[in-house]
């Protein structure tokens, strides 16, 4: 895929044979940090999150001529190489590239968004989404910590209806058993 300028990317990718790409409390830390220091200078802004043990999902907008292929590349090129030093292996940690999905629609992005949010109580991980701490969805829902970009949130969920209104609609639907990445 060719990344462009002005669009949404739903971005994933899971560790080899769906092993674990982050091993404790300090290894998703440590990518989050990453991701705050160099997103700015690949002009990538984060619009939504869910870091898992074995998988990670990353709604991104790319903000400029510059792809964000790049940035991932980067980021995660550097993630493995910390990974590897760290618990002294070798290797790659992921199954492939990541893997991009353009969004295409309004309708589609609320939805990844959501899908996004979801995965930790999808995967039965917690029982309340709001419990995992290595996603998005407690900025979205108030808890500013000022990392996700505002564009997404400010422009849908502010003026036709609130984030949690519309998550806890999603969650009570169960479409997140039903979304196809």
């Amino acid at each position: 895929m060719i990344y462009q300028k002005d669009n949404f990317y739903h971005v994933i990718n899971r560790g080899c044979n769906k092993q674990k790409i982050f091993f404790n409390d300090q290894d998703y830390k440590y990518l989050f940090k990453k991701m705050k220091q160099t997103r700015e200078n690949y002009n990538i802004e984060v619009i939504a999150f869910c870091l898992m043990s074995n998988h990670y999902h990353l709604l991104l907008y790319q903000i400029s001529e510059k792809p964000v292929s790049d940035w991932l590349k980067s980021l995660f090129s550097g993630y493995v190489q910390t990974i590897n030093r760290k618990y002294k292996r070798t290797g790659t940690i992921f199954e492939r590239s990541a893997k991009p999905k353009l969004i295409t629609s309004d309708e589609y992005l609320v939805d990844v968004i959501h899908y996004i949010h979801s995965n930790p109580f999808k995967h039965k991980i917690v029982n309340n989404p709001e419990e995992w701490k290595f996603s998005s969805l407690n900025e979205y829902l108030g808890n500013k910590n000022g990392f996700v970009s505002k564009r997404v949130l400010e422009s849908y969920f502010h003026e036709k209806w609130s984030y949690q209104e519309s998550f806890q609609d999603y969650i009570e639907s169960k479409k997140y058993l039903e979304f196809n990445v």
